[in-house]
């Protein structure tokens, strides 16, 4: 069995929330596409496609995280 350091433990671990946040980001954001699309009041339209911009940033951020790790 492989033994790691705790430094090491750190990582696994923080790279595995960040994965995380990120799939469950990237999932809200299509939700939010999906909505918009579906959405027939210019209003909630627009709120949906303006919340889908604001996740996509949210996972650029994210990737930029995981790409630390590697």
């Amino acid at each position: 069995m492989m033994q790691y350091n705790e430094s090491e433990v750190k990582n696994i671990l923080d790279e595995g929330m960040i994965t995380r946040s990120l799939i469950e980001t990237e999932v809200s954001m299509k939700k939010c596409n999906l909505y918009s699309e579906m959405a027939t009041d210019p209003t909630v339209k627009s709120f949906f496609k303006d919340q889908a911009k604001g996740l996509e940033n949210v996972t650029h951020f994210f990737k930029s995280g995981i790409s630390e790790f590697k």
